[in-house]
């Protein structure tokens, strides 16, 4: 079969445009709204996830962070569920990388990570201006990367934060 270089480099070009589809699907960072209207976000598996996030971090309130409790390799596909202080659901899903950011008004919330047969459950309270960290470390192997990452400017572990004792539900202010 003959084809023309026209036919040639229009199927090239069908060929790259897939693999740029799949490669910006795959270095996209979940922007959500759940049903009552409070937007999130989530991913943070590559480089440029993790620094998209961290620059928009300070617009939520309640940040989750998932990772293996050894090694410390980021989870991804860990179930989140979120609860109001009337128990109602305001977050449920698997997330898309290690990282979920959800913009929550303020409350008392009771936060559930499952991953690997394993659940835990951390609970706090935003206050106005609040910025809480909830950390899920999972008993799981896992593996970190080894390329070597330049650390996020700003910090959110730099001391502006304190950390309560896990025996007062482990949130941060």
């Amino acid at each position: 079969m003959n084809r023309s270089p026209l036919h040639a480099a229009s199927g090239a070009a069908r060929l790259l445009a897939l693999a740029l589809c799949l490669a910006g699907s795959a270095q996209a960072v979940q922007d959500g709204t759940t049903s009552q209207g409070y937007r999130y976000l989530s991913g943070g598996v590559s480089e440029e996830e993790q620094v998209s996030l961290h620059t928009q971090r300070g617009r939520f309130s309640l940040w989750v962070i998932t990772a293996a409790k050894k090694s410390g390799a980021y989870l991804s596909d860990v179930q989140v569920r979120v609860t109001d202080s009337q128990r109602q659901v305001v977050f449920d899903a698997p997330l898309d990388g290690p990282w979920l950011l959800v913009d929550l008004p303020l409350g008392r919330y009771v936060v559930e990570a499952r991953f690997d047969g394993e659940t835990q459950q951390r609970v706090t309270t935003i206050h106005p201006g609040d910025h809480h960290q909830v950390f899920f470390h999972f008993g799981v192997d896992a593996d970190v990367s080894p390329e070597p990452r330049t650390p996020l400017p700003g910090n959110p572990f730099d001391g502006k934060l304190r950390l309560r004792h896990p025996s007062s539900h482990g949130s941060l202010h």
